[in-house]
């Protein structure tokens, strides 16, 4: 039940994210809006600590993997998908992004040394070949004669850090035995303190767009998209793993088809329907198997 909670909790808020990152998209640079996120999430998480008395105090080394946390998760991923979208449709990128459910398989391997399962990797391949199906119409607007194929890399990187941040979560979970909550609090402060820097030094100007349609994005997007949503979704890999996690990018892209099919009038075709039909199928199949190794107690996430 709290696996099935956290996931559906993880999938209903990134799926109602994307609606909000469109609306939040305009006047403001986009790596300065992705650390105006990031800043009012780790202001919210470190309030969420002090308020419960959760001890922030960790050593050097933690703090080291907190930075690595930050680099990946929260900083190069969100700028790298920020660009993207710019020259990408939303669509597109939930396409890319739905790969990372092969990359978490093969990252888990490699440097956690999970074991593959063949359901999870059979599981995995129906499932983006639902997306793909779902978004088929964005995937033929990929040409070189402009700058798509560019998009295309910049989400493609920013999928493979986003998984290698998903394997140092689930390492400081499960190895380092760190808390949740407070490992996210400093991976938010170190992915807002990059984006701090890669805006300054790229000649950003840190303005703000003064109308409530944005402030109200913002705050969504910082406060349920990335404190609670990252909570959820990190405390999810510690109970499941990194490969069965990244599911939840292969169903959080149906969610905002759905919520466009209210608020933006979007018409469901065969494909698509046959595709969130595979999507069902592929993630039903991996998500029933049972995890290929034990991992340690989950910590206290306060």
């Amino acid at each position: 039940m709290q696996v099935f909670l956290l996931f559906s909790a993880t999938v209903l808020i990134w799926g109602s994210t994307w609606i909000a990152v469109k609306l939040h998209l305009g006047v403001v640079d986009p790596s300065v809006s992705a650390f105006y996120r990031n800043a009012i999430a780790a202001l919210v998480m470190f309030a969420w600590c002090r308020g419960k008395k959760l001890s922030l105090n960790f050593p050097l080394r933690d703090h080291f993997s907190f930075l690595l946390l930050g680099f990946f998760l929260f900083s190069s991923n969100y700028y790298l998908v920020y660009q993207a979208t710019s020259i990408l449709t939303s669509g597109l990128v939930a396409v890319v992004f739905s790969t990372i459910v092969f990359i978490n398989i093969f990252t888990a391997r490699l440097i956690l040394g999970n074991k593959t399962s063949l359901p999870a990797l059979l599981g995995a391949l129906i499932g983006v070949a639902g997306i793909g199906l779902v978004f088929s119409t964005e995937l033929t607007s990929i040409s070189f004669a402009n700058d798509s194929v560019r998009g295309l890399l910049l989400a493609l990187l920013a999928t493979l850090l986003a998984s290698l941040g998903s394997i140092t979560a689930t390492w400081m979970s499960t190895r380092r035995q760190l808390p949740v909550v407070q490992y996210n609090a400093w991976g938010m402060f170190y992915g807002c303190c990059l984006l701090f820097l890669v805006a300054l030094f790229s000649g950003k100007t840190f303005d703000y767009e003064f109308t409530v349609q944005y402030s109200l994005a913002l705050m969504y997007l910082a406060v349920f998209g990335t404190a609670l949503g990252f909570v959820f979704y990190l405390r999810l890999l510690e109970l499941i793993g990194p490969d069965k996690g990244g599911y939840t990018f292969l169903i959080f892209p149906i969610v905002a088809l759905l919520i466009s099919t209210v608020f933006e009038d979007y018409q469901w075709t065969l494909p698509a329907l046959i595709g969130l039909a595979l999507i069902t199928a592929g993630s039903t199949l991996a998500l029933r198997t049972k995890p290929p190794i034990a991992t340690a107690a989950p910590s206290n996430t306060g």
